[in-house]
């Protein structure tokens, strides 16, 4: 069992971003509308934050979940999501993010809850593509729920996190 607790304070905040920097990957590769990446910001922060109950044999997410609600509950603000997706280069840096992820956990996470960590990020991230259909035309009709740069970046979230 690992926890939060044991990582230091770079390596803490680099697994609490985690989820966030899947969803990035995601947005920022196929912008929309500002009111798009909002909702996809949105989606990916409830899934996160009601997610608790997937992961209750897993320690460490389990306390990150636990750190993120207290950071919530005090308060803290949290960074812009839409400026986050739509920054320059924010794909790219989030995608380094995520292979520095995998590196941590994978040299200091056991296997299984690595794996599971691994899989609370991916989900997030299909989650985000799942959150604003884009496209469509008069009336939005024949909008696409998840378009083929998001499937792309969630085949690259995979990547980066060494998923096969």
């Amino acid at each position: 069992m690992t926890v939060l607790s044991e990582f230091s304070a770079d390596e803490q905040r680099l697994l609490m971003e985690g989820p966030r920097h899947g969803a990035v990957v995601v947005s920022a590769a196929s912008l929309g509308q500002k009111r798009e990446t909002a909702s996809e910001g949105i989606a990916a922060a409830e899934y996160i934050l009601n997610s608790r109950g997937d992961y209750l044999d897993n320690a460490l997410v389990s306390s990150i979940l636990f750190a993120i609600e207290k950071r919530a509950d005090s308060g803290a603000k949290f960074a812009d999501f839409s400026e986050l997706a739509s920054a320059p280069g924010a794909r790219d840096e989030a995608l380094g993010r995520l292979q520095q992820l995998a590196e941590l956990l994978d040299s200091k996470v056991d296997p299984a809850e690595a794996a599971g960590y691994k899989q609370w990020v991916i989900n997030t991230a299909v989650r985000t593509s799942e959150a604003g259909a884009e496209g469509g035309g008069f009336f939005s009709r024949s909008k696409i729920m998840v378009n083929d740069a998001e499937k792309e970046a969630l085949a690259q979230v995979s990547a980066a996190l060494g998923i096969a």
